[in-house]
């Protein structure tokens, strides 16, 4: 939900009022850490790169002209934190999906609720959900990028292009082989946990 007389927020922090610019921390930093998390995939450097993201852009808010939505510029400054962090720590990163990160006013849930009402559906969920964030992380950055920003984050090809400041072209390319690497690796993932297995052999008898 877009903040209510953003541009007009925007403005007045640009200007230097500080209301202002906690208005705008506000809506968006639970929005800008799940894409961190998304890309990085630990929670404490994903809290680093939204305050890196807030430090950048109070500081370049005097020269922002709005030629482009302040939601379009602040993504950008977040998907190239969030790059410029994996160009700096190639190593694979440990994390975990069970506890929320809190926000002042909010909180992001490491995996997506589910409405599964049996123990078993929760589990196959929980562990579904992990195996999708493994095989992003499996996935080069650049096309990491393009698809949590339109499968996960619902953002237009032409808003992407923009966030990320390439071609129409390129997104819907990267887009489409994105998505076929994930597929690929996807159906190389297609195990579950024993117990599981076990459960539902039960449920047979």
């Amino acid at each position: 939900m877009a903040l209510p007389n953003e541009q007009a927020i925007v403005e007045r922090a640009s200007r230097g009022d500080v209301a202002a610019f906690e208005a705008l921390v506000k809506a968006y930093e639970t929005k800008l850490y799940n894409v961190a998390f998304r890309m990085v995939s630990d929670s404490e450097d994903a809290m680093d790169i939204v305050q890196e993201v807030f430090l950048k852009a109070y500081q370049a808010l005097p020269s922002f002209r709005g030629d482009s939505k302040f939601s379009t510029w602040i993504y950008r400054i977040c998907m190239n934190a969030s790059l410029d962090h994996l160009r700096r720590h190639k190593k694979a990163q440990v994390y975990s999906l069970d506890a929320p990160v809190e926000f002042s006013d909010s909180e992001a849930q490491r995996q997506v609720e589910d409405s599964a009402e049996s123990t078993e559906e929760i589990v196959e969920a929980r562990f579904l959900g992990e195996k999708m964030l493994h095989v992003l992380n499996d996935l080069e950055p650049h096309y990491r990028a393009v698809l949590i920003l339109c499968d996960v984050q619902g953002y237009s090809y032409q808003e992407i292009a923009e966030i990320l400041d390439m071609s129409l072209g390129t997104v819907k390319s990267r887009i489409h082989r994105a998505r076929n690497i994930l597929r690929k690796l996807m159906d190389a993932e297609q195990s579950f946990p024993s117990y599981v297995k076990q459960d539902e052999r039960r449920d047979d008898r």
